[in-house]
């Protein structure tokens, strides 16, 4: 029997609503497969964490801090919370953690260096960029300079040590030559820093500001033979025997 053309035209769209809706059921099913591969099955989850750029810390120290859940799918590890548990660590300056797929967690530490120590609580300490007390040494470290703060107050000491340690790292890196000769740094605030330089003379730096012109100013004013050179208004430069 041959069907008319208007019947034949409704089967094969009957047809192709089928397979429309196969086709939708299809990749419903292949979605939520693929959901639950990533959020609820073993085949992803963590079996390895990584740990790369420490220096001074175990790697025991930074797995016990970071907590990574073993067994725990990887889309479902709170990457942050890991993060915000290894800065934690003294000696840490930054952290970061990623999923290195398919079973990885990798955590990238970046430690903090001593720029200058300093006697804190009668104990000698290493002093980073930022201002921080991290560490502690058993005698005073001769590849340091010594930072001489007796700020009582925590804010105000953790401002000047970095200050301190701006002027330090600029020095450092600008004019080593000058860095050869300084003995100590000095400071009663974060705008009062002192380089005390051998021969007793002295540098009244002021605060961590305009360091470059500073050194600039400083290598000229060294010429002269004085005891006190003041630079903190670096427009204005001064001498005293």
């Amino acid at each position: 029997m041959t069907l008319d053309p208007f019947s034949e035209r409704i089967r094969s769209e009957r047809r192709r609503r089928w397979i429309r809706i196969a086709i939708a059921v299809l990749a419903v099913a292949g979605l939520g497969a693929l959901v639950w591969l990533i959020w609820f099955s073993s085949v992803l989850a963590v079996r390895d964490v990584e740990v790369a750029g420490r220096t001074t810390l175990k790697q025991a120290q930074v797995l016990r801090a970071a907590q990574v859940p073993a067994g725990r799918p990887m889309a479902r590890v709170d990457l942050e919370a890991i993060e915000g548990r290894v800065a934690a660590l003294n000696r840490v300056d930054t952290v970061e953690v990623s999923r290195s797929w398919p079973r990885t967690v990798s955590i990238r530490v970046v430690e903090r260096k001593a720029v200058v120590w300093a006697t804190v609580g009668g104990q000698v300490r290493g002093i980073d960029r930022n201002g921080i007390a991290f560490r502690s040494y058993g005698s005073p470290p001769k590849d340091l300079l010594e930072a001489k703060i007796t700020l009582t107050d925590s804010r105000d000491r953790v401002q000047t040590f970095q200050a301190v340690a701006e002027v330090v790292v600029a020095i450092t890196g600008q004019d080593p030559a000058l860095l050869r000769q300084i003995r100590s740094v000095s400071a009663a605030s974060k705008d009062s820093i002192e380089l005390e330089l051998d021969e007793g003379r002295t540098v009244v730096w002021g605060s961590s500001d305009k360091a470059e012109r500073k050194l600039v100013v400083l290598d000229s004013l060294l010429a002269i033979d004085a005891a006190r050179y003041d630079v903190s208004a670096p427009d204005q430069p001064t001498t005293r025997e």
